[in-house]
């Protein structure tokens, strides 16, 4: 059986200018079976990206970088300098996961990683949620991925003020991201034109789509035919989440005839939808069919009637934390629960 063999710097919270010579020791005695480095949860500098790429390159087996939450203090000048000494080194190997979250990674950052990015043709997945992007960064980093026909199959680029000319930048690297099974890029002040250009160039590009999670952007009245094209031609399609996209009441109607035509449902976001209790009804007739796939369901916000509420809550009553609570509430109720159950095991 083939070793492997996981490269962690312990996550301390600590700012690290140099690898340890235990640490030096200990990468060159696994670099031939090392196809993982830990890195998140400490502050690292130029100096130690320009010691430590020298060992990246000899792991010639490595796959996957965790680098979330790895420049706390770090100036807009030094990140990029990081980035791309980090990026180069990785250039050549056959690395399928990069994890670059929560990090300043801003628009000369996003530069940084191009050519990286231009070659990883076989990479798979992409996690820069809450980055500092902007439209400038998004734009680099959807430059990087149209170079040829990429393998990405997950891509997260939330929380990165996207907006409108952002969604319509990454749109762009759909074409040559085929096999791109989830993309999440929620909370990014995407507006109609953006989110139209994101969704048809998803429903013209990606078929093995299982994933999409736009919530906390805006889906207007124009965009919901092309929003419900998608989930009637993405037949892979399982995961949704809508929650707090602006949508009106009417545009509900168009949504749910979508959703019936979906094979399988397994997790749906719907909060603040404005679904009035009759469309609550409709969408209960559309759950319950689903109902032993389902592994989470949040309709919270929305203005349903006691009894609709109570029949989700009977629907999922033996699916523990399926369902999520309707209102404020319904979590006080649950917490008051989880308490009453604490003190009954109490002995005193």
């Amino acid at each position: 059986m083939e070793q492997t063999y996981t490269f962690t710097i312990e996550s301390k919270k600590q700012n690290i200018d140099t690898l340890t010579e235990e640490q030096q020791q200990e990468f060159k005695a696994h670099a031939e079976e090392c196809q993982i480095i830990v890195l998140k949860g400490n502050s690292y500098s130029k100096q130690f990206f320009n010691q430590f790429s020298e060992y990246i390159t000899t792991a010639k087996q490595l796959q996957k970088i965790n680098a979330n939450d790895i420049f706390v203090g770090k100036g807009k000048d030094e990140i990029p300098q990081s980035l791309q000494i980090l990026g180069n080194s990785l250039i050549g190997l056959n690395i399928l996961s990069l994890d670059l979250s929560n990090n300043a990674v801003n628009p000369f950052g996003a530069e940084a990683l191009k050519p990286f990015l231009k070659q990883a043709h076989q990479l798979q997945k992409l996690f820069l949620n809450n980055c500092g992007l902007g439209i400038r960064g998004v734009a680099q980093v959807s430059e990087g991925l149209q170079e040829g026909e990429h393998n990405l199959q997950i891509l997260a680029i939330a929380r990165n003020r996207a907006e409108c000319d952002g969604a319509i930048e990454i749109s762009k690297a759909f074409p040559t991201c085929k096999k791109l099974k989830e993309l999440h890029i929620y909370q990014n002040g995407i507006k109609q034109k953006g989110m139209m250009e994101l969704l048809q160039s998803l429903n013209n590009n990606c078929s093995e789509l299982t994933t999409i999670d736009i919530r906390d952007n805006f889906v207007h009245e124009a965009t919901t035919q092309v929003l419900s094209d998608l989930i009637i031609n993405c037949a892979h399609l399982t995961a949704i989440n809508i929650s707090d996209c602006n949508i009106q009441g009417k545009q509900n109607k168009q949504i749910l005839e979508a959703l019936t035509k979906l094979v399988k449902i397994e997790r749906l976001g719907y909060n603040y939808a404005e679904l009035n209790d009759v469309q609550g009804n409709e969408l209960y007739e559309i759950i319950a069919k689903q109902v032993d796939n389902i592994t989470k369901l949040e309709l919270k916000g929305n203005e349903f009637k006691k009894a609709t509420k109570q029949k989700f809550k009977e629907l999922f009553a033996t699916k523990d934390k399926v369902l999520g609570a309707f209102d404020s509430d319904d979590e006080d109720e649950e917490e008051a629960d989880e308490l009453q159950k604490l003190f009954s095991q109490l002995v005193i």
